[in-house]
């Protein structure tokens, strides 16, 4: 078994979010690749979850593992050297963190032979920011302008400074469909996505699998090895560790380290360890008219018992105590488990609004075996509290994901991951673009501002110190378990480079082959 661990400290975590601010650099991810690449054969993945649209503007936010498959990034993100990397673009430089330039790579066509270029970015950009598309990514849009300079240059500015803008080329902005395509499409944008990524949809039968062959424009001569790609959507981890164990898929992937020592105990799969910030917790919605009182909220809070819903869907992962992984917890850490306290709280806040009793709301998905026995078991645990009844709400995971954005729910339990801690401005500053709780903290807001403004390492690792510390104390998404993104690939394949995403952990695919 070749081991690929990128396993990393909270602190280097930290100063990573900070060494990447404006950086823009070449570099090639590691792979232990043995021999000569050779082209063919058709590889399977599993993976979690449906994702309802493969439109650029919506994909690229809630399925980046996929969408990044048929349309690429502008920028990547090496874990391994903590580096920005050109993909389709060739550069985003800046020297205020205000006026950047954002340089494409020349001769890239879309699969369907017309020309990615400066026209086509600010098409793809406009479509965000029109507030008709309903794209999830339209707040990191905010305060910013752009114009295009030549067909290879698009000059961008920021309304105020922000060095860790290159984030959102390899996220919500990075995502670049064909304009021709688009207009074409109309309404079945979502269905028909074509980019210039290595790959091309040609069959999605949904909620099953979506196969994809080779983009036979694809920039990079000679690639992708692969004659084809196939994403298979398999909820249970069980069954997704079987699916790997027949030979059904090549690829699987896990949040859980009781899965990663089965995997290793078997033999002859390579093992991707990618740190992620995040992990998998109850969110509450603060315009929600009832949770918009402090004191139910923290009742809750100290209600929850981490460690045993840990014990029971994830055994051997230690409950997280704070939002980003860390030793000091002198900012603050998520309430602790105290029932006499939460019965209190829920009391005072009874006595308040002259109610003998509270039915919460906690939305949680169907058909992922996982998440169905953590929400029961936090049922159980919130019903500690005498007067308290929590109303399971199963539904679909597109469902989920429109519920979550539009803010219909109470309390929620979901996952929500990144690679990199600017993610922490889109979920919690109030105007950040995955804010989905409606959470507003002055100090949190001044914080992360501190973070997209200041090029000072030290004051932007000591900003996201505090950040940390008050989204833990506050808790508007309290997790119980910090996660990594697992993935294990049969030792046949190879060259393949695993990074981090807003949906968990994924493969960069274009020079994965068949040894």
């Amino acid at each position: 078994m070749k081991s690929r661990r990128l396993t990393v400290t909270v602190a280097s975590v930290l100063m990573t979010g900070v060494a990447l601010a404006g950086c823009s650099s070449s570099s090639v991810a590691p792979n232990n690749a043995v021999g000569e690449p050779k082209s063919g054969g058709t590889l399977s993945w599993a993976v979690t979850g449906e994702t309802a649209s493969m439109d650029p503007a919506v994909c690229s936010t809630v399925a980046p593992p996929r969408c990044s498959t048929i349309f690429g990034t502008l920028l990547r993100y090496d874990n391994a050297t903590a580096e920005f990397t050109p993909y389709l673009a060739e550069s985003f430089e800046s020297v205020d963190g205000q006026k950047w330039t954002l340089k494409l790579r020349e001769g890239v066509t879309f699969s369907d032979g017309t020309p990615f270029d400066a026209a086509a970015v600010v098409f793809n950009w406009d479509r965000i920011k029109n507030p008709q598309t309903l794209s999830p990514a339209i707040r990191a849009t905010n305060g910013m302008t752009w114009q295009v300079v030549d067909p290879l240059t698009v000059n961008v500015m920021s309304e105020s400074p922000n060095y860790q803008l290159p984030w959102q080329l390899v996220k919500g902005l990075g995502a670049i469909g064909s304009p021709t395509a688009i207009q074409a499409a109309g309404a079945e944008v979502g269905n028909t996505p074509v980019g210039a990524g290595p790959f091309v949809l040609t069959r999605w039968t949904r909620g099953t699998q979506m196969e994809l062959t080779r983009n036979p424009t694809y920039f990079e001569q000679g690639l992708p090895y692969l004659d084809g790609l196939t994403t298979k959507v398999i909820n249970s981890e069980d069954q997704r560790l079987n699916a790997l164990r027949s030979g059904e898929v090549e690829v699987a992937t896990s949040s859980f380290k009781k899965d990663t020592e089965t995997v290793a105990g078997i033999g002859g799969y390579d093992i991707y360890d990618t740190p992620l910030v995040g992990g998998t917790g109850l969110m509450f919605n603060y315009t929600d008219p009832a949770l918009q009182d402090q004191d139910l909220r923290q009742a809750i809070q100290h209600a929850i018992d981490g460690s045993q819903i840990n014990n029971a869907v994830a055994p051997g992962e230690a409950a997280a105590d704070t939002f980003v992984r860390t030793d000091d917890h002198a900012l603050g850490t998520f309430p602790a488990l105290d029932l006499s306290e939460a019965q209190r709280l829920f009391d005072k806040y009874l006595k308040k609004t002259g109610k003998t009793g509270e039915t919460i709301s906690l939305l949680t998905y169907a058909g992922f075996p996982v998440m169905e026995q953590t929400s029961q078991l936090l049922q159980a645990q919130l019903q500690e509290i005498d007067g308290l009844t929590v109303r399971l709400e199963p539904v679909d995971n597109t469902t989920m994901l429109k519920r979550k954005r539009q803010r219909e729910y109470q309390i929620v339990v979901t996952a929500n991951l990144s690679e990199d801690l600017d993610s922490l401005y889109d979920m919690f500053h109030s105007d950040g673009a995955l804010n989905a709780m409606g959470y507003s903290n002055p100090k949190v807001d001044e914080a992360l501002d501190i973070t997209r403004a200041s090029a000072n390492p030290d004051e932007v690792t000591s900003a996201y110190q505090v950040v940390n510390g008050e989204i833990s104390k506050d808790a508007p998404f309290r997790i119980w378990q910090n996660i990594s993104g697992y993935l294990y690939a049969d030792d046949k394949v190879e060259g393949i480079a695993a990074t981090g995403t807003a949906a968990g952990a994924a493969f960069q695919w274009e020079r994965a082959w068949f040894n």
